[in-house]
């Protein structure tokens, strides 16, 4: 705001506050004329693209170029499954103040310090893109395309200046090192391919619901992960809301939010044994002869690997088929293996997993196990659904597994009202997309091994590694990661596994020769790069942006109109990749002969020819610019989409190497036989059944236990959606970061409600706050995960022997060891212990 237009800001507020003081008759006005009256508020529309899987939309208001206020969307007569509001969360409603924080990266920088220091000197544009293009270059000719890579970053999802404007400028430079997989859905996404293939992990929608009369969710809290207006968790209340009579059970170590009351039957589970309460029911589902009764003939028709028959007679079609691929798959099939004898232990199966059993690992009394067993067999239609949490473990590509064995054994998948224990489909509209151009390189590594392939990526492999695209299991992907560009991701320190190894690794600049960030915050990833360029924020950005990937059954579109001019030397990452390319001399290609302004046309047009935009509320006008004058437009998708309807009603084969459910897992079988493991670390192994596996660090390791007596777990919290929005006061007020602790643990350890405490892991110890609740079960603790990593600037050590990260991150403690299939995250697998700091 310019210094008038604050003065006479300030004055009109004045009068406002001293009516009488500032009232004068027509008089004094003819002698004193009045200042011009103060600009009205200008609005727009923009989004919050923050990762929660809802994109929304937020009315902007401004003066004088300055942004005055926030709101919500209220533009509709609010009607469910019509028009409803898309209502922004309380992250998305206090964007003003993330937009204006203090730590706001205003002009491109370098490194002068240690990286991790956070010591830099402003520089301009034209020298950050020449030293970025002079570094490219030099590096892909000394290392090679393999040795650049663009690391998984979800802190914003932009639709057209996103982070493809680097894949464009890599790509123009010869391609760079994929990654597959993310922080979220790893090993769930192998679990579904695993099972019913195609790597979908998409189950019934949330409104057949309606149909049901049982609800169990294991790990399922969409009330706090989902939470705005147009999300899951709105329509999951709409649900249950709507059938009053289905019973509602939840099984989580935490009482959430998605529970407060509405449902039937809590039960607490320890963190890491989800497998093992699945197991025990589907003991009781097939020991009392239920399944043979009801359920077997579905199972022999649509599922591989309920019993011996059903592997033999696999194993032999496929040996009869002449098929190599099918002939490779059977030599890796045990007939032995089968989950009906896993489960009774029967054959070469000696434990049989008993409610009885599983109670003394999952902490699900046996009684309770038996009950829930018995509602699920007695249920018309139960709708059980595996939250993305379970996944998250060292064991998370089996528990998954584990989890959607139960549905299945009900042997009514298909039918109205029940789901195949995946995550709901969504409803969605799409936007075009500007393409990041092909990648020559054709590569790929797990995004959580990006650490590893720093220090040794000449050496991994697909046997080793998991790397793909590899001619062989053993050739080596031949280079060391050199280059790594962090674009709108905290993942290089905050959200990765054990921040304190992970800056070792970081932090000599020998071994990544070049970092660099592009962010709108001073985020802790952002203080090891070598290169910060600033990004624009949201409210500065025109943009055309769909619902994402989780907004329930809403789908809609925002034509994102910028509220203020790009502030500071913030650049849109389509104009900080043109500076880049124009020093690579291929601004031509990048472009492609236009500006921000005409690609936002074309990629409209393109988006109004889409049959997801054919229902829009408001229909889509003409242009982008017409768009941006209305803003939202919306279209509620109300259809009852049942999990795997095409296969079991349609006779439309799976993707699996069967074209069947798995239960028993060829792919897996494979693997399993294929693949290298580390025998030192326990649980790292992969089985072709769904079992329980004890994990390092898990319920059951013994090694762990003396030292670090409880388990701890991480969740999403209302107050960020993974690291973002931590830097805003207000937030922080509103969620406070604390670790919560049942009072039977906290008051053996003399703790009293809002205690400073240390907790630490063999990796590092974090200070923060204990919150102590019996909404968690005893002999686990519970810690919102995004929490910026700060080591304490005056050195102090904690009792890991590590500097005390004051910040509070959970991937202080975290361990970074990659999981058997997915190579993914762990996250959730970890043993602490607490005391009064």
């Amino acid at each position: 705001m310019e210094r008038r237009s604050f003065l006479k800001a300030s004055a009109a507020l004045g009068c406002a506050a001293t009516v009488t003081g500032c009232k004068t008759s027509s008089d004094d006005a003819n002698v004193n004329p009045p200042e011009p009256p103060v600009t009205d508020e200008v609005q727009s529309w923009s989004a919050c693209l923050v990762n929660c899987g809802s994109n929304c939309p937020i009315k902007v208001f401004s003066r004088d170029g300055v942004i005055t206020r926030v709101e919500a969307d209220n533009e509709t007569t609010d009607e469910y499954g019509y028009n409803h509001q898309i209502r922004a969360c309380a992250r998305g409603r206090s964007l003003k103040q993330r937009t204006y924080a203090p730590d706001r990266l205003k002009t491109p920088m370098k490194r002068i310090g240690k990286r991790g220091e956070g010591k830099f000197v402003p520089i301009s544009w034209d020298e950050a893109a020449s030293t970025i293009a002079s570094e490219l270059s030099r590096i892909t000719n000394e290392f090679g395309n393999r040795s650049i890579l663009k690391l998984y970053g979800s802190g914003a999802y932009y639709g057209f200046a996103s982070s493809s404007c680097f894949n464009r400028l890599l790509n123009l430079n010869g391609g760079f090192l994929n990654i597959y997989g993310n922080y979220s859905w790893a090993q769930q996404t192998e679990a579904a391919a695993a099972t019913w293939a195609g790597g979908s992990t998409n189950g019934s929608s949330m409104v057949c619901v309606e149909d049901s009369d049982l609800f169990l969710g294991i790990g399922y809290n969409p009330s706090e992960m989902r939470q705005s207006g147009s999300g899951e968790g709105y329509d999951f209340l709409q649900a249950i809301q709507k059938n009053p009579s289905i019973e509602l059970i939840m099984v989580d170590p935490r009482y959430t939010d998605s529970m407060a009351g509405k449902e039937d039957s809590w039960h607490a589970i320890r963190p890491g044994t989800d497998a093992v309460f699945a197991e025990a029911i589907a003991y009781e589902m097939i020991s009392s002869g239920w399944v043979a009764q009801n359920s077997k003939s579905f199972l022999d028709k649509y599922c591989v690997g309920y019993d011996r028959e059903s592997l033999v007679k696999t194993k032999e079609e496929f040996e009869a088929s002449g098929d190599a691929t099918k002939l490779e798959y059977a030599k890796h099939i045990d007939v032995e293996e089968n989950y009906h004898d896993y489960i009774l232990g029967v054959g070469k199966f000696s434990e049989p997993k008993t409610p009885k059993w599983a109670a003394t690992i999952c902490g699900i009394s046996e009684s309770n196990i038996k009950n829930i067993a018995r509602k699920i067999m007695n249920a018309r239609a139960p709708y059980i659904i595996t939250g993305a949490g379970v996944n998250r473990h060292a064991n998370g590509e089996q528990a998954m597994r584990a989890c959607y064995m139960l549905p299945f054994l009900t042997g009514k998948v298909g039918q109205a009202g029940v789901n195949n224990g995946a995550i709901p489909v969504q409803g969605g509209m799409r936007k075009s997309s500007m393409s990041g151009l092909s990648n020559p390189v054709k590569e790929s590594i797990s995004f959580f091994t990006f650490s590893d392939a720093i220090e040794r990526g000449h050496e991994m492999t697909a046997r080793k590694d998991g790397v793909r695209g590899m001619e062989d299991l053993d050739t080596p992907l031949g280079h060391d990661v050199k280059a790594i560009f962090a674009i709108n991701s905290n993942s290089l320190i905050n959200q990765h596994s054990d921040s304190n190894g992970t800056h070792k690794i970081l932090e000599d600049d020998t071994k990544c020769e070049l970092i660099v960030v592009a962010d709108c915050w001073m985020t802790p990833s952002a203080r090891y790069a070598d290169i910060l360029l600033p990004d624009t924020s949201w409210l500065e950005s025109n943009d055309l942006i769909d619902n994402s990937y989780a907004t329930g059954l809403m789908g809609y579109l925002v034509a994102m109109k910028a509220a203020v001019d790009p502030m500071w030397e913030c650049k849109s990452m389509y104009d900080m990749c043109g500076e880049i390319a124009k020093k690579m001399g291929v601004y031509g290609e990048y472009s492609e002969g236009k500006d921000e302004a005409a690609w936002l046309d074309q990629l409209y047009e393109g988006t109004r020819g889409q049959s997801t935009s054919a229902d829009a509320i408001p229909p889509l006008p003409s242009t982008y610019e017409e768009a941006q004058k209305i803003g939202v437009f919306r279209s509620f998708n109300g259809s009852k989409r049942i999990a795997l309807d095409s296969f079991i009603n349609e006779g439309k084969a799976l993707g699996t190497p069967s074209g069947k459910v798995e239960i028993y897992s060829l792919s897996f079988a494979q693997k399993a036989a294929e693949w290298e493991f580390n025998d030192e670390v326990k649980g790292d192994y992969i089985t072709a059944l769904p079992k329980y596996q004890q994990t390092w660090e898990g319920f059951d390791d013994e090694e762990s236990l003396e030292d670090y007596p409880l388990q701890l777990m991480g969740f999403h919290t209302k107050g960020r959606t993974h690291s973002s929005y931590h830097n805003v006061p207000w937030l922080r007020e509103a969620v406070e970061d604390a670790v919560w602790m049942n009072p039977q643990d906290a008051y053996a350890r003399g703790l009293a409600q809002g205690d400073k405490v240390h907790v630490w892991s063999k990796r590092g110890t974090i200070e923060v706050p204990v919150r102590i609740t019996p909404r968690i079960l005893p002999g686990v603790a519970g810690l919102g995960q995004g929490a910026w990593y700060q080591p304490d600037p005056n050195g102090r050590v904690g009792p890991s022997g590590h500097v005390v990260d004051i910040g509070g991150c959970i991937n202080t403690l975290t361990r970074y060891q990659p999981s058997p299939v997915a190579k993914g995250n762990p996250q959730h697998t970890n043993r602490v212990q607490i005391a009064k700091a």
